[in-house]
């Protein structure tokens, strides 16, 4: 059968079934495509390895096999620009065609011809020249015994095969659309290496910006159990690893994008995905009983966000970006709370400098940061803006911006200390008239004042007054009299109990709770609530608000 005739004939069966299937589900395969930059070593080349004899397949609506490249270990390269190329005029229906003339010309001229591939038929090209002189001599040979060729420059739109013997094999236009596969007895499913890492399904390769980008091509249940062992423990209870499951494949479909090369990236810019390797048994059964489930509201797909730990309640999204997505509003969240998470408390400390550093990385033409103050929380305890005080004026950060920026774990967090303390004996100063501020510039409820030596007998008016500026140099005044602080840091004692500060005034302290944005699933709220006996359909349903599991 001809490849137009079979085009048309899978074309005829893919329109009965779109005509016959009403939405996503198990009478369908659904396929998805990741781009791997793990384990990429090179932006130029990439390794491949078969278990068996590497074949190479067109994928547009779906996979068609074109040929086998006689090989199970083959090397992929980008074409530089600095190439040249003799391009011989005949075309050819298919690759073995096209690989036997190159083979009689190398027979007959003695330089290398492989088989080159446009997208709609073969060719022979000839030799990596890096000018037209040096493709000069055998282009005139050719052209003596009849031959019509010419030297051309791919200018990075070539992508060369070579074999384990460094010979080239084919060559390829990056506007086609070729993979790489081999087929696996072991598992009965096609897979291969790239860069010594397997993956399920087929690895195509792009030029992006110059660089040769390989994209996994792989059916969306493959590619779940590559992804759930890699965003949530495998040892967690069945439940959790059943929502987990869930709520990958509706973020996978629902970011799908035929236009785009690639749907999603294989690392949290997505989700993690590290391919056949990663698999583990408990988290392929949560697959394969969730297979084809995903959640939807209002009968359409959500954005089903996820992360690590809220800290004790979830956000709305309006708060974090910008979007109102009604299914994704803030809940309670004691599960979170109580999981155990090593990420429920947090701290971290930066100087004014590594600060200013981030600012002046960011775009900002900063040389000096008078302090940071949070000006607005969320209910949810999130923070909404954060005003950075500098040479050059205000600069406000805006919700998730300000966590960015800082590299924080969440954007619920407090700033400890910084250039201006709040320092008071919480049983002497705290009335009506002297609230201590919570948030941002100061921390309260230390035990003792600390003022200038001279200042010891003078009124303290306020509490802004009692400090600014650093800590080494101060008196602590306490019932066993005064005394200077030269340490370079400071444990305090409040009701929070003890906290060690930093002493140096451009150091800014900053505490928070959790991990991640805080939209959707808490990962490890869910954990705690398939311990205390919830479905993976009541974990979902508490995290996403009103919305259908099917």
């Amino acid at each position: 059968m001809t490849k137009l005739c079979k085009r048309i004939t899978l074309f005829s069966i893919l329109i009965v079934f779109l005509l016959t299937t009403v939405c996503y589900g198990a009478t369908g395969t659904e396929y998805v495509k990741v781009r791997i930059r793990y384990p990429r070593v090179s932006n130029e080349q990439a390794a491949l390895k078969g278990y068996g004899s590497i074949s190479v397949y067109e994928i547009n609506e779906y996979p068609e096999e074109l040929f086998n490249l006689n090989s199970n270990q083959v090397n992929v390269q980008l074409d530089s620009y600095k190439y040249y190329h003799i391009e011989l005029s005949d075309y050819y229906n298919s690759y073995e065609k096209a690989l036997s003339y190159a083979e009689e010309f190398e027979d007959i001229f003695g330089d290398e011809f492989y088989p080159y591939y446009d997208g709609e038929s073969f060719r022979v090209y000839a030799g990596f020249y890096s000018s037209r002189n040096d493709a000069g001599s055998l282009l005139n040979q050719l052209n003596k015994n009849g031959y019509d060729a010419e030297a051309v420059n791919m200018g990075y739109k070539g992508i060369v095969v070579y074999n384990e013997k460094n010979k080239p094999v084919l060559m390829f236009d990056n506007s086609t659309n070729l993979h790489f596969t081999s087929y696996y007895d072991k598992e009965s499913i096609d897979m291969i290496m790239i860069d010594n890492r397997p993956y399920r399904g087929y690895m195509g390769f792009k030029i992006i910006e110059e660089r040769l980008v390989s994209i996994n091509f792989v059916d969306l249940e493959s590619y779940l159990y590559g992804v759930v062992p890699n965003e949530i423990s495998a040892s967690w209870g069945m439940e959790s690893l059943k929502a987990q499951a869930v709520a990958a494949r509706t973020y996978a479909i629902y970011n799908k994008s035929p236009r785009a090369l690639y749907d999603m990236d294989d690392n949290q810019n997505s989700q993690v995905y590290r391919g056949y390797n990663s698999e583990k048994e408990s988290t392929d059964k949560a697959v394969d009983e969730t297979r084809g489930e995903m959640i939807y509201y209002d009968d359409k797909l959500i954005q089903a966000f996820y992360h690590s730990t809220s800290g004790g309640s979830t956000e709305s999204t309006e708060n974090v970006w910008f979007e109102n997505l009604p299914y994704a509003v803030g809940v309670d969240d004691g599960y979170s709370d109580r999981s155990g998470s090593p990420y429920n408390e947090w701290q971290k400390s930066y100087s004014k400098e590594e600060i200013i550093k981030k600012l002046r990385d960011d775009g900002n033409d900063v040389r000096e940061l008078y302090s940071v103050e949070i000006t607005k929380v969320t209910e949810n305890n999130r923070v909404v803006e954060c005003i950075f005080s500098t040479d050059i004026g205000e600069i406000l950060y805006k919700k998730e911006n300000a966590r960015l920026l800082l590299g924080l774990m969440s954007s619920w967090f407090d700033i400890v200390n910084g250039n201006v303390y709040y320092f008071t004996n919480e049983f002497t100063y705290l009335n009506e008239n002297r609230t201590i501020p919570s948030r941002g510039g100061g921390s309260s409820g230390i035990l003792d004042n600390i003022v200038d030596a001279e200042e010891v007998e003078e009124e303290i008016e306020d509490f802004k007054s009692l400090s600014s500026g650093g800590i080494i140099g101060k008196t602590v005044i306490s019932d066993s009299g005064t005394s200077k602080i030269t340490k370079d840091t400071l444990s305090v004692i409040s009701s929070k109990g003890i906290s060690t500060l930093k002493t140096d005034s451009s150091s800014y302290n900053f505490e928070g709770r959790g991990w991640g944005h805080g939209i959707g699933m808490s990962q490890y709220g869910a954990k705690q609530m398939a311990e205390e006996g919830f479905s993976y359909d009541e974990i979902l349903k508490h995290y996403f608000t009103g919305v259908t599991i099917r």
